[in-house]
């Protein structure tokens, strides 16, 4: 048995740590299959996906994967614990669900990956108001272009596409339901029926 008080401490309050991206990577993992995310060295804990997040992220993953192949367009998919990082304000460092890449993005940003050309969030109850908020501000301060966020409680997929307002970035967002198809704007011509994403799941 280890005493109570010589267990190293992780702090969730910036008013007692702000961490660097070295010292971020240097925490503990978890025991209990969540883990941690940083965001201008403030951390946060993120909890493991509850389904069906399994099951939407192989149907999308498919999904994007064949119009890449069927229309040759150059880039990756990446799923976690692949991240976005930077060292920019502290620390930051977020994993998103799933993520495409550009060929293009990846060469203009080199061997570190601070964006994405489009980001997908499943989300969840647990996850819903830091996933909408705070990660999605993130995302756009970051350069993400487009941000998919899925949500199985109420069956529907909300497309977020970066733009500006008043000279500062913002999220520019449609919502798409049962009978609709979610587009992409960052793939032109690649949509996703709601529909069928959800069916047999919900």
């Amino acid at each position: 048995m280890q005493a109570l008080d010589t267990v190293p401490q992780v702090s969730f309050s910036p008013l007692l740590h702000s961490y660097t991206l070295e010292e971020f990577w240097a925490l503990p993992d978890p025991d209990d299959r969540s883990h941690y995310e940083l965001i201008g060295g403030f951390l946060f804990m993120a909890p493991p996906p509850d389904p069906p997040h399994g099951s939407l992220d192989s149907r999308l993953t498919k999904s994007i994967v064949q119009f890449l192949l069927a229309h040759e367009i150059q880039g990756e998919v990446h799923h976690p614990r692949e991240a976005i990082y930077t060292d920019l304000h502290a620390g930051t460092y977020l994993e998103p669900d799933m993520m495409f890449v550009s060929d293009k993005l990846c060469e203009r940003m080199g061997r570190k990956r601070t964006s994405a050309d489009i980001v997908f969030e499943y989300i969840a109850e647990s996850t819903a108001v830091y996933n909408r908020t705070t990660k999605a501000h993130t995302y756009l301060a970051l350069g993400v272009r487009e941000l998919w966020l899925i949500d199985p409680v109420t069956v529907a997929i909300e497309v977020r596409h970066a733009t500006e307002h008043k000279g500062k970035p913002a999220w520019e967002t449609w919502r798409y339901s049962k009978g609709d198809s979610a587009e992409s704007r960052v793939l032109a011509g690649w949509q996703v029926s709601v529909a069928e994403l959800f069916e047999g799941l919900v």
